[in-house]
């Protein structure tokens, strides 16, 4: 059975990477002239679009508001030290548990939920990001695509093919991103040893003026590279069939971290927190993960741990042994994750009150924290105080733009019998998540409303004019 099992997935690999192959050039925008050595940026943004839009549909990410948070400020502020602060760069997890991590096209950066596991603190975490953040800085991907003598396309299907195999088999989906399948040369859908040692330099240099200690990078790329020895866990170790590795590559890194660097933080509670969300949400039985937490000693337990267990008791529906155990945990840390979950375990135990309260506290002292606002409006909108929602979903918009935003913006306006501003609403989530048609047709759909006065009709059809011509441009393109 186990044979046959891992002969269909072999199988789904090969297919799933000639389809992609096939539909390379049909399905793609056009890349421009094939005689020119470098991708334009807007051609990358359409294979990043693309790159994205296919994951999303595929493969299930962590769709988790506090983690991805956590997970795009941490990146954010990686970012910020690399002089390209002005590029957008897209964070992302993806629920696969093998350890690994990439860039893909127009800075979109994965996580799988095993590396993020297997990471030990902040810094190992960090050090990976920092690491593939170098590689997007220095164009390695677009690099290697272009200086191939086969056409960018077909790299990027073959990319695509690995990552989507290896949500099923990391060591067949490895394979088909290092190896030279159907043909392709291996530099063309792979970093080149010294595009990585660059990204180790470079990553050095991002951790320390992040103030993070580059030791995590070092330490984790070493952990893995111990590992890779066990014939049982190397299926698991994907990075290094995708980012060759060696103890040279390691003890040269090494020698370029500066004795002040030792010292500079190497983890925090949010990230041992993310790990325990993490835990829970990739946890093959709920049910057993309490009952090995329960078998611990309670003197035994860390903040991580406990939090851990509250998640996974309000996951079992057990919403009142997480209010006890969450109320206890704020007496010890006043974490705000910990009252945000507090808020969730309280209105899932009937006390709306408690969670109204508990949540207008948290909003107050944190504004415009995401996870915050998106709960309380949506708390406030089951109560019927839907101005209160919109309110506090306008106020975010002027600071940060989600499709999660805009998803919630649409259902309290759906409330409140307002169709063309909830239409209007889920056109700018549709075009937030890259689905320009679908925006377009949206805003069709809120012209006819009746609601809708004069400055929002104007205000749609020039939108709707916008969103048209940048269609038009993707297609030309």
């Amino acid at each position: 059975m186990h044979k046959k099992l891992h002969s269909n997935k072999m199988r789904l690999a090969l297919c799933l990477l000639l389809f992609l192959v096939s539909v390379s050039h049909a399905e793609l925008p056009e890349l421009g002239d094939p005689t020119k050595k470098e991708l334009s940026p807007f051609e990358e943004y359409l294979m990043g679009k693309q790159f994205y839009q296919t994951l999303r549909s595929n493969i299930p990410f962590v769709e988790d508001l506090v983690v991805n948070d956590y997970l795009t400020t941490l990146g954010q502020k990686l970012v910020s030290q690399t002089g390209e602060s002005n590029k957008q760069f897209h964070f992302f997890i993806l629920k696969i548990p093998s350890i690994n991590a990439f860039a893909g096209p127009d800075a979109y950066i994965g996580i799988h939920t095993g590396l993020i596991l297997s990471a030990q603190n902040e810094s190992e975490l960090a050090g990976v990001l920092a690491h593939e953040i170098s590689h997007v800085t220095q164009r390695h991907l677009a690099r290697a695509m272009t200086e191939s003598s086969t056409s960018p396309g077909v790299g990027f299907a073959a990319i695509l093919a690995g990552i989507l195999v290896s949500a099923q088999n990391p060591a067949a989906g490895a394979a088909i991103i290092y190896g030279s399948a159907a043909g392709m040369m291996q530099s063309q859908i792979n970093f080149t040893r010294q595009n990585e040692y660059e990204a180790d330099r470079i990553a050095i240099s991002v951790l320390r003026n992040a103030n993070i200690s580059p030791d995590g990078m070092t330490n984790f790329f070493e952990t893995l590279l111990a590992k890779s020895e066990s014939s049982n866990e190397l299926a698991q170790i994907e990075y290094l069939r995708t980012h060759p590795l060696s103890s040279t590559r390691i003890a040269e890194s090494k020698h370029r971290i500066q004795e002040n660097d030792h010292s500079l933080p190497k983890d925090s509670l949010n990230f041992q927190l993310t790990k325990a969300r993490i835990m829970v949400v990739t946890a093959p039985s709920v049910t057993d993960l309490i009952a090995r937490f329960k078998s611990i000693d309670k003197e035994q337990m860390s903040i991580s741990d406990q939090y851990a267990m509250a998640i996974a008791l309000m996951a079992h529906d057990n919403h009142q042994q997480a209010v006890v155990l969450l109320k206890k945990l704020i007496q010890r840390n006043d974490h705000p994750w910990f009252k945000l979950a507090l808020a969730k375990a309280y209105e899932h135990n009937h006390q709306d009150q408690l969670a109204l309260d508990t949540l207008d506290t948290l909003n107050q002292t944190l504004p415009n924290y995401l996870p915050v606002v998106i709960e309380y409006a949506l708390l406030l909108n089951s109560q019927g105080n839907y101005d209160r929602s919109l309110l506090l979903l306008k106020r975010i918009l002027q600071y940060q733009k989600h499709p999660v935003i805009y998803e919630t913006l649409a259902q309290t306006y759906y409330s409140k019998g307002q169709i063309g501003a909830a239409l209007e609403a889920t056109s700018y989530q549709y075009e937030q998540e890259g689905h320009l048609k679908l925006a377009a047709q949206q805003i069709d759909n809120a012209l006819k409303q009746p609601d809708l006065d004069t400055a929002a009709y104007q205000r749609l059809e020039s939108r709707k004019g916008t969103l048209l011509e940048q269609l038009k441009r993707e297609k030309i393109n």
